[in-house]
């Protein structure tokens, strides 16, 4: 999904999940862990009402920006099936331009033979050829040979006329196709057209979207509680998914054997690592559950090791998410997908392709967002995943804890 994979939305990403952290996690020195909890629960309850305040006054931006993305979707969609289309109408163009030009040299010919003919016909008539041939009969069984050769001629002659008028019908007929067929090019052209106007003006509308969000930082700090709520849910849904650890155990057997050696979901750079930084945009703390690795071509996203899909569908928040589980409460989740390879309770192999995600289009951005999770609590896929040599990363640098 290439729209939450645009710089703004990477950082929204990021955010969101400092947040969820902060109020999650009690200090390690804490004297009364339950007192503790209590006084963050309060601080949360407080910046909740604040959020729910604000968000009475505006519409929900993410929403927004996820239907916009729906929508240059599904109009690509239809103009790619315009496209077909117009090119299956203009090969039956051809193929019909073909058959009548044949039909009409075919045509001509017939007609040259025709009008000979008539012209004999015409002679035999006038000087009683038909008549001579017959009184000129040597006895009754000749007489009967030139009446069938005769009437084997005007059969010949008969149906040499109606196959010209059959090749006049077949010939006004597909001159007839032909016409729709141009009339149907023609509409799907300007229907092409209109599709891509309405595209670049949904892309437009995107672009406007996105620059009143980099100037507004209220309405960054709502789409960050948006994804914060988004990341909650996520939790709740990895927790649940966790009573199917016994079905996945099979295919999931040996991922912690393979800690430090699984290879990469996609050959590319870590744009935004795991863990604490600084936002470079607002200058403040974040935190990522996961990492995004910048993906530069079409490519397609392969699973780091075996398991069960429990999850394969849209996730706000996420794009077109993807979650496999493997054993003793591991999950890898797969982010940012534009096409998704499987559905809930496929069993996949280590390698398996689980989607893809396309190129990115001039000065747009592509990531596969990845995540490892432990009984529903992310860790870092740096420490799992096999060491490369250099790694890339355009955010600010790890705070210090």
């Amino acid at each position: 999904m290439k729209g939450i994979s645009d710089t703004v939305l990477i950082f929204i990403g990021i955010l969101f999940i400092s947040y969820s952290l902060s109020f999650q996690t009690p200090p390690a020195n804490a004297a009364d862990p339950k007192k503790e909890l209590t006084v963050i629960q309060q601080k949360l309850s407080k910046e909740e009402a604040k959020v729910k305040s604000a968000a009475k006054k505006e519409k929900s931006l993410l929403s927004e920006l996820e239907e916009i993305n729906r929508t240059i979707r599904t109009k690509q969609s239809e103009l790619n099936s315009y496209d077909k289309e117009l090119v299956e109408t203009r090969s039956r163009i051809t193929f019909l331009e073909d058959e009548i030009s044949k039909l009409s040299s075919e045509m001509k010919k017939k007609k040259g033979s025709l009008k000979e003919r008539l012209r004999e016909l015409y002679k035999q008539r006038l000087g009683g050829d038909v008549a001579l041939i017959l009184f000129s009969s040597k006895d009754y069984n000749d007489l009967i040979k030139r009446s069938r050769y005769i009437s084997l001629v005007a059969y010949h002659d008969n149906r040499m006329m109606n196959t010209y008028s059959k090749n006049i019908e077949d010939y006004s007929s597909k001159k007839q196709r032909m016409e729709a067929l141009q009339r149907a090019a023609r509409a799907n052209k300007e229907s092409v057209r209109t599709k891509m106007e309405e595209m670049s003006a949904e892309h437009h509308k995107k672009d406007k979207l996105l620059a009143s969000i980099q100037s507004e930082r209220s309405a960054y700090e709502k789409m960050a509680e948006e994804l914060r709520g988004a990341s909650i849910r996520l939790q709740d849904m990895v927790t649940k998914l966790e009573k199917q650890e016994e079905e996945a155990s099979l295919a999931g057997r040996g991922f912690t054997a393979m800690k430090g050696r699984l290879p990469w979901p996609v050959s590319g750079s870590v744009l935004v690592p795991f863990g604490k930084y600084s936002d470079p945009n607002f200058k403040i703390p974040v935190f990522k559950n996961g990492i995004e690795i910048e993906i530069t071509s079409d490519s397609t996203i392969n699973a780091v090791h075996g398991g069960k899909v429990v999850f394969a569908d849209w996730f706000k928040g996420y794009g077109q998410l993807l979650i496999v589980n493997h054993e003793k409460g591991y999950h890898t989740l797969y982010g940012n997908l534009e096409e998704i390879f499987h559905k809930a309770g496929d069993i996949i192999n280590d390698g398996t392709p689980v989607g893809r995600i396309r190129a990115p289009g001039p000065q747009q951005v592509s990531t596969l967002y990845f995540e490892i999770r432990y009984k529903g609590k992310p860790v870092d896929p740096a420490g799992w995943l096999k060491r490369k040599e250099t790694a890339k990363k355009k955010e600010g640098p790890p705070l210090k804890k």
